[in-house]
């Protein structure tokens, strides 16, 4: 009896291992870890903007002109502002109103330089007061000036030139130390005197790619204008406005002597304009 009991629970036993065993199915379970995925998880990348503007473009009511060929592409204000942001650069004075890049790239791609343009109605800048910038100190005071507005400057990369016909001011700046971790270490500055104001066109790159960007200076000036009767040949000395900015100002972003208080640099981290004398009284106007 006892003899038939045992073979009745060996049977019952081996019915019930087959069971266990192929719980998870039939197949070799391998080495206790986890399984590679079957396909590699896709690179991640920054996400594209909105499609960008070509041809004729008014801005400010028709204050000012950008007209955009093929092979460049006009960004919002808001592009503009989160491109400063990411290279952690100072935004111009005055009125951000957009964002130039060349060709097929991204401005939200890390590496990639583009220009923001700008508009700073300050007034009727004289043109010969451009002498100023041959001041054997001018890059001393520049430096002086850039610590004051608690902005890096490592120097000129390009010194500041002026073109009395156009009239255009064109220089160029470094704003970090050479393999310095941000790589955005070149600020460009182009701008355009108006009747009314100054337009402006700051690239932002790095000293690698200054070839590039002072290469694309003529062409971006050409897409920039003011209208008939605010280019700065329009100006009225009897009626008009004119600036306590000088040509030199313009690059150390002080007024001239004589001047009391300085307008305000604009923030980055700002999506609205800002002129005048409002924000951050100790920092100086920015370039």
């Amino acid at each position: 009896m006892r003899k038939n009991l045992t073979h009745a629970l060996l049977a019952a036993l081996l019915c019930l291992a087959p069971a266990v065993a192929f719980a998870d199915g039939r197949g070799n379970a391998g080495p206790d870890v986890a399984s590679p995925p079957t396909q590699a998880a896709p690179q991640t990348s920054a996400t594209a903007p909105a499609a960008g503007r070509t041809g004729q473009i008014s801005l400010m009511n028709d204050e000012l002109s950008l007209n955009v060929p093929s092979g460049w592409k006009f960004y919002s204000a808001e592009e503009a502002y989160a491109f400063l942001q990411r290279t952690n650069a100072a935004a111009p004075s005055g009125s951000v109103l957009g964002l130039l890049v060349k060709g097929n790239a991204n401005p939200r791609q890390a590496g990639t330089w583009a220009t923001v343009v700008s508009y700073d109605a300050i007034g009727y800048v004289q043109p010969e007061t451009s002498s100023g910038l041959a001041d054997p100190n001018f890059e001393g005071t520049v430096r002086s000036a850039r610590a004051t507005q608690s902005r890096p400057f490592e120097g000129f990369a390009s010194q500041p030139a002026f073109d009395a016909s156009s009239p255009n001011l064109l220089w160029a700046e470094r704003t970090a130390s050479p393999g310095a971790a941000n790589s955005a270490d070149l600020r460009v500055e182009e701008k355009t005197l108006g009747r009314y104001g100054v337009a402006s066109l700051t690239s932002i790159g790095s000293a690698d790619q200054q070839p590039e960007i002072m290469g694309a200076a003529t062409q971006l000036k050409s897409m920039l204008s003011f209208p008939d009767g605010r280019k700065a040949s329009d100006f009225q000395a009897a009626t008009d406005h004119v600036s306590t900015y000088s040509v030199p100002a313009l690059v150390t972003g002080v007024p001239a002597v004589g001047q009391t208080q300085t307008l305000a640099e604009t923030p980055a981290t700002s999506g609205q304009a800002q002129t005048a004398f409002g924000g951050f009284p100790t920092y100086g106007r920015c370039a």
